[in-house]
């Protein structure tokens, strides 16, 4: 909870008073500066946010292993998982951030109210999405490109991975409704526990069940479905014990008031953020289907330059948490002193970690590149690119911590607005590029990546103009009152 002294020059505090035992220490009262709040919160959800994609990373060895068409399958039934996830997950995830963190600190003390809420709302979204998932697999597959006719055996082991990792949808979504109740409380180390332990038990379960059961990349989906559950279970078990009075199947279809209520709200602000993820991922789709324009070799540079340019922005995602949790604590409890020096703070943190990691990677030049491919035309487009990754790190850490300012204020329609309108103009600079300006393949490349410039600069410009408007629900705790002349 953060806190502090209207009007004083003191360090704001953050004080977690709530007796609520294991949530942040417990105990006795707890006092953390500002600064110490947000390292707290932002470097286990860095951690966290990274495992996943590592572990992923070394699933694709161990499949890899068996041959390139249980591997090319198992990459395309996980883009359509990692797209289910970007358009409905991750928005239920920002949500029930934001409104347990107001619950937490709220004096009408619902936090085991809007904890239930949010998690038997998971649990219908995951059985949904196992319905979904297992139904329309052979659909969604084809949907990737993949013909049943001509490519028999990809188009059925793509088919069997998906449909097994759709039984794992429940938990996956039950996992992400506990990180958001966890983030809320101002606590992301359990879920790093959660998920450090779920990967490293997945990449020992992985091989014994491909080589071992001899079930090929099957194995692999059945492994990541089982460390699922046993994450998602252990974390529910934890939110359990700690948050008093919470109960599941008793409080969203309660009554009509429960559910047109805060279960209507998180609805429907769920969909707002899913229509904004609608918008991210339909322009990265976009880019990459113009980077065929430019032949396979220079597509290919444009993946692994895009790969390393959302890589790199996993501090700020994890620095946009720490922004979205202590803002709506202090909003909530009318802290005008800790909203102003939060938004300073992630703000500043932001602006160096962009400028931090630009450096790095122009200093790696030389050995970047060669890490991803040998391919010399492959390496040259790369070269090519690495330009535009390097110079876009400092906004883009910026916008991605101004987006957990707005998340904070629940500002998430605005969100959503703004990354439309970001989103149309990066497309429509795209497509203005290469059909009228772009004379040869790097021309291509360039049209594209001028336009994922424009889409980060476009977000950081609206949003800091956002702040700066009158309706903007947190302004009024941005302006600092000049004192009264005597």
């Amino acid at each position: 909870v953060v806190g502090g002294t209207s009007g004083s020059k003191q360090a704001v505090t953050v004080k977690k008073r709530r007796k609520t035992e294991g949530l942040g220490g417990g105990g006795p009262e707890q006092n953390l500066s500002i600064n110490d709040s947000i390292i707290a919160i932002a470097l286990p959800a860095f951690f966290a946010l990274a495992a996943d994609p590592i572990a992923s990373l070394v699933d694709s060895a161990w499949i890899g292993r068996i041959g390139a068409v249980p591997l090319t399958a198992s990459g395309l039934a996980i883009a359509v998982l990692n797209i289910v996830v970007r358009l409905f997950n991750t928005p239920l995830l920002s949500v029930t951030t934001s409104v347990i963190a107001k619950a937490y600190v709220s004096p009408k003390r619902d936090l085991s109210r809007a904890a239930s809420i949010a998690l038997e709302l998971g649990a219908l979204a995951g059985a949904a999405q196992t319905m979904l998932l297992f139904v329309g697999a052979p659909f969604l597959i084809h949907l990737m490109g993949v013909d049943s006719g001509t490519d028999g055996v990809l188009y059925s082991t793509a088919v069997s991975f998906l449909r097994i990792r759709a039984l794992g949808a429940p938990a996956v979504v039950l996992l992400l409704t506990t990180q958001g109740i966890f983030r809320g409380l101002g606590d992301t180390r359990r879920p790093l526990y959660a998920t450090l332990a779920g990967n490293i038990l997945n990449v020992g379960l992985a091989p014994l069940f491909i080589f071992g059961l001899n079930v090929g990349a099957d194995g692999a989906a059945w492994a990541t479905v089982v460390c699922e559950y046993i994450s998602a279970l252990y974390l529910l078990y934890v939110v359990y014990d700690k948050i008093p009075g919470l109960q599941i199947g008793s409080t969203l279809f309660k009554d009509q008031k429960s559910f047109s209520g805060p279960a209507k709200k998180l609805l429907s602000t769920s969909g707002v953020l899913a229509f904004r993820s609608l918008c991210v991922v339909g322009t990265y789709a976009i880019a990459s289907s113009w980077s065929l324009e430019a032949g396979e070799e220079l597509s290919a540079s444009h993946q692994v330059c895009h790969q390393l340019w959302t890589g790199s922005t996993l501090l700020a995602d994890a620095l946009a948490v720490a922004a979205q949790t202590l803002m709506a604590q202090s909003i909530t409890r009318e802290d005008k002193d800790a909203v102003l020096e939060i938004v300073k703070k992630v703000l500043g943190i932001g602006l160096m970690l962009g400028t931090t990691t630009a450096v790095l990677i122009q200093v790696s030049n030389g050995i970047l590149p060669e890490l991803f491919s040998s391919d010399e035309s492959v390496l040259a487009g790369i070269d090519h690119l690495l330009p535009f990754v390097v110079l876009t790190q400092p906004i883009t850490a910026l916008a991605f911590v101004l987006d957990g300012v707005l998340y904070g204020g629940s500002d998430f329609n605005f969100a959503a607005s703004c990354m439309f309108v970001s989103a149309a103009s990066a497309v429509a600079v795209m497509t203005v590029g290469i059909n009228y300006f772009a004379e040869s393949d790097y021309d291509v490349l360039t049209s594209i990546w001028v336009g994922y410039t424009v889409l980060m600069s476009m977000r950081t410009m609206v949003i800091l103009y956002r702040m700066q408007m009158k309706d903007a629900p947190f302004r009024k705790y941005l302006i600092t009152e000049k004192p009264a002349r005597g």
